[in-house]
């Protein structure tokens, strides 16, 4: 997933930005994870929080170029678009070796919203499609390729015994796809994930120690982050407990 943030002192714009990418995140797999008028408090942001971002920046002044620089030492990979009041800023960000995926002049609003969305979809095309260590890869429900790192998954489970259709639990949100957990578990690290059940695959990396002792008192309940919870049928047990050990 990509985190979108926002860096635009002109209310009427800001709220333009937000707007158009709000309608837009869930098709594209992203979240808006600040709106602001400082740039301090994104960089302090990605600085405490290891993040793939999408960056809608201000420029008008040094401080747009400064954070520009910072975002790129926190986020290397990340995608940088400025925002600005008249194409005459263009040139600096290209004296200062910003690295932008592209630059929107702040004309009539139809054409603002345009710009954002072809800047969202371009990135987010550039995102899936690069080699992602540390990510599971799929398809939604709608087709569209979304990256999803280990840290995050709590389980795969299936909806259904009559349907192949996926329920993947996160820690923030859920999405559901198309496949089986045979071929999940064999797409994913030996180690970090365990088939603990036939509805289940689970990301042992995410279970606390309260339900580790549980496991071992005989409970067949895990729960995980958020109060979610699955299952561990009894002749996996052992297993379980002996990758935990």
């Amino acid at each position: 997933m990509l985190s979108v943030f926002i860096c635009e002192k002109n209310r009427k714009y800001q709220k333009l930005l937000y707007s158009c990418i709000h309608n837009h995140a869930e098709r594209f797999d992203m979240e808006i994870a600040l709106c602001t008028s400082s740039p301090i408090k994104i960089i302090r942001h990605i600085a405490d929080t290891k993040v793939n971002g999408l960056y809608f920046l201000e420029l008008g002044d040094d401080a747009g170029l400064e954070a520009a620089k910072l975002v790129r030492r926190h986020d290397p990979r990340g995608f940088i678009v400025f925002i600005a009041a008249n194409a005459e800023y263009m040139p600096l960000t290209f004296e200062h070796k910003v690295e932008a995926l592209s630059y929107i002049e702040k004309t009539d609003e139809k054409t603002v919203r345009l710009k954002v969305e072809e800047c969202m979809e371009y990135a987010y095309d550039k995102h899936v499609s690069r080699p992602h260590d540390g990510c599971y890869i799929f398809k939604g429900i709608n087709g569209q390729r979304i990256s999803c790192g280990y840290d995050e998954i709590l389980f795969f489970e299936t909806e259904s015994p009559s349907t192949k259709r996926i329920i993947l639990h996160t820690k923030n949100r859920q999405y559901i796809f198309y496949n089986t957990l045979g071929e999940i578990a064999k797409e994913l690290p030996i180690g970090l994930f365990f088939h603990c059940h036939k509805s289940y695959i689970i990301n042992v990396g995410n279970l606390e120690e309260d339900t580790i002792m549980e496991l071992r008192q005989g409970k067949n309940t895990l729960t995980l982050p958020g109060e979610k919870t699955c299952l561990v049928s009894t002749r996996k047990r052992s297993g379980l407990l002996r990758l935990l050990s």
